[in-house]
């Protein structure tokens, strides 16, 4: 028995649980896209699947709209995909355990996928229909949007028709989003020595933070776990001759990471008591300074008994430490022309410490170019300071309002006569697609819509039942 299955709209909501049921995590999309595939196989449906997995679905116009212009409507296959601690599932290999209440769907002890399977949900419904009225149909559904972009930068879209671009990329019923940030991966890496230590070994985690989609919740200003795990370690040290093993937090870099934790060795000169000590020193100063923002902050402690570890060295972890401490983090400046709005960010959303070198990976956002390139000039500055090295990869362009847009006006008709008030007309700190669309098809009109989400990219994760159906008529409406 389906778990869905009762909730409306029953179309939406039925491909919304096959596609739950299959593994989506970005880089994990062979299976999802062959779906794509096989469903459009199964109607007869023109279909392109290219060597990124992109899929495009093409279907005519149904009776009076044959000669219509094509529209097209976009999403893209992948999730973010993060489970919470002690949860047996193998997320590259089994589906999700949705669940709902009759108000919200969400999956137990995962993410979701609302982001963006709904939007492919909503597409497959519409190409399975035979009864709702719509002009020519172009679906391109795109891959690891989720981890740069990287399908929607590959695809050719040089066989669709259509100028007016439909995207459902967005986790706000009632909002119009009409522009958005550019952004790219800053990668800052570090090579460290290490020395030999004996003693006790300890995991340190820090956890309890909220987390959440690194280009709408940076505005929360949350705590960042791998940030303040470096805190912690940095100063901790101050009084306790502690010795750092690994450090490991975040899943992707425009997630921000809400578990970090490092293994480390307090070698035999050091009690217990002070490492605890100095632990709940800390905490005590962060959770003080996180009160309102990320109130659930803690450290925890587990003890691995006795070991023989290499350890970075005196100078490597004070260089380690001090890169990420000194590397920016967080909202860089707000809009002056847009209130509310942040212009300029970065994320460390994934941290590593390997045997040779400590790998730093940021998402970095910007509405204004030049913005983001001096932001990523001060990222270089600063790694190469250190001793460090860098690369920069994924960059996508900002989508820039369009004065003109005669998509725009017809969704505000459309969805004022259904509900009685305008939509919000907003721009977004988020990046989404239509920027690299848009260079890709000359005049190319977008909008970007999406039933209410809550806390994408983390276990918290919820999608409004009631939004998504609302969501679905207003789409219906805006192709009749």
């Amino acid at each position: 028995m389906a778990v869905l299955e009762n909730l409306q709209p029953k179309e939406v909501f039925g491909f919304f649980e096959e596609i739950c049921n299959i593994p989506h995590g970005s880089g994990n999309l062979q299976q999802i896209s062959d779906f794509l595939v096989k469903f459009a196989k199964d109607r007869n449906l023109e279909y392109i699947q290219d060597d990124e997995l992109n899929v495009i679905i093409k279907k005519p116009g149904t009776k009076g709209y044959e000669d219509k212009e094509p529209i097209i409507l976009q999403g893209h296959m992948d999730m973010v995909a993060v489970k919470d601690p002690g949860i047996d599932k193998d997320m590259t290999r089994d589906g999700l355990d949705v669940q709902t209440d009759g108000s919200f769907v969400w999956a137990k002890g995962t993410s979701l996928g609302g982001d963006d399977g709904i939007a492919v949900a909503y597409c497959l419904a519409l190409l399975d229909s035979d009864t709702i009225p719509h002009p020519p149909l172009e679906v391109v559904i795109t891959t690891n949007e989720e981890t740069g972009m990287d399908g929607a930068r590959a695809i050719d879209l040089s066989s669709l028709k259509g100028k007016r671009l439909l995207n459902m990329d967005n986790e706000e019923e009632g909002v119009l989003l009409v522009s958005c940030a550019g952004g790219a991966r800053f990668h800052s890496n570090l090579k460290v020595e290490r020395q030999e230590l004996s003693g006790t070994k300890y995991e340190v985690s820090i956890g309890g933070l909220l987390g959440g989609h690194s280009g709408e919740m940076i505005k929360k200003e949350r705590g960042n776990a791998n940030f303040l795990l470096a805190r912690v370690l940095l100063k901790v040290k101050e009084t306790v001759s502690i010795g750092v093993i690994s450090m490991e937090g975040g899943v992707a870099d425009n997630a921000i990471p809400s578990l970090s934790n490092a293994q480390i060795i307090l070698p035999e000169t050091e009690t217990e008591d002070n490492l605890k000590a100095a632990l709940n020193k800390v905490c005590s100063e962060i959770q003080e300074e996180l009160a309102v923002k990320d109130p659930g902050f803690k450290i925890d402690l587990k003890c691995e008994g006795n070991a023989t570890e290499k350890v970075l060295d005196e100078t490597s972890f004070k260089k380690a430490m001090g890169l990420i401490i000194s590397l920016p983090n967080g909202v860089q400046a707000n809009s002056a022309s847009i209130e509310g709005l942040v212009e300029t960010s970065l994320n460390l959303g994934i941290m590593h410490l390997t045997s040779e070198e400590l790998q730093l990976e940021y998402s970095v956002r910007s509405s204004v170019e030049q913005s983001k390139d001096m932001l990523l000039i001060k990222l270089r500055t600063i790694t190469e300071a250190f001793g460090g090295y860098h690369s920069t990869n994924s960059s996508y362009p900002g989508w820039a309002y369009k004065e003109d847009s005669a998509l725009r006006k017809h969704m505000v008709e459309v969805y004022k006569e259904l509900n009685g008030e305008e939509p919000k007309v907003v721009a977004i700190h988020a990046g989404v697609e239509c920027g690299l669309f848009s260079e890709k098809i000359e005049g190319l009109d977008c909008v970007s819509i999406g039933p209410d989400m809550e806390a994408i990219h983390s276990t918290g994760e919820r999608l409004s039942v009631a939004s998504t159906a609302k969501t679905w008529e207003f789409v219906k409406a805006i192709l009749k």
